[in-house]
């Protein structure tokens, strides 16, 4: 008895029974439709829809002394509580900047990071907490600063 030539020396050809591909397809479409969900949804969103209360506050800290520093005063408005703004005590916006300058020219700049703001507690609208700050000339100093949320926004308040 002789063997077909075809089948000399070569494995049978399965029909039908290898891995279908479809699984591996569906599951990457799953991945890619919920990924794009996810990026969508966080560039829809406004960043400060998405940082929890003690991130706002911390933002609310960095924009109130960048004023300071800066003399920039639509932005220390824009921090500061409307009780504070309405006090007498409130700097005016005439002269603000040049008021400024010579502070910080005096003290230096003020800075501080993320660990200078310590015992944050938030309780509703309102927040407190202790921040260390570092200024250039003068050296730290602790302050326990007051917050409360107008409008939706953290501002600092007396």
């Amino acid at each position: 008895m002789t063997v077909p030539k075809a089948s000399q020396g070569r494995p049978a050809e399965r029909g039908g029974g290898g891995l279908s591909a479809a699984p591996f397809v569906v599951a990457l479409v799953v991945a890619v439709v919920g990924i794009g969900g996810v990026l969508l949804w966080n560039t829809v969103r406004p960043a400060k829809d998405r940082l929890n209360d003690p991130a706002q506050i911390q933002v609310t800290i960095g924009q109130y002394y960048g004023a300071l520093n800066k003399g920039r005063y639509a932005d220390l408005v824009a921090n500061t509580c409307a009780k504070d703004r309405q006090a007498p005590s409130f700097p005016p916006e005439k002269g603000f900047a040049d008021a400024r300058k010579a502070a910080v020219d005096k003290d230096g700049d003020v800075k501080l990071d993320a660990g200078d703001v310590t015992k944050l507690t938030v309780s509703g609208d309102t927040a407190t907490a202790n921040l260390v700050l570092h200024y250039a000339k003068l050296g730290e100093q602790t302050q326990h600063a007051k917050f409360v949320r107008e409008g939706g926004k953290w501002k600092m308040c007396s």
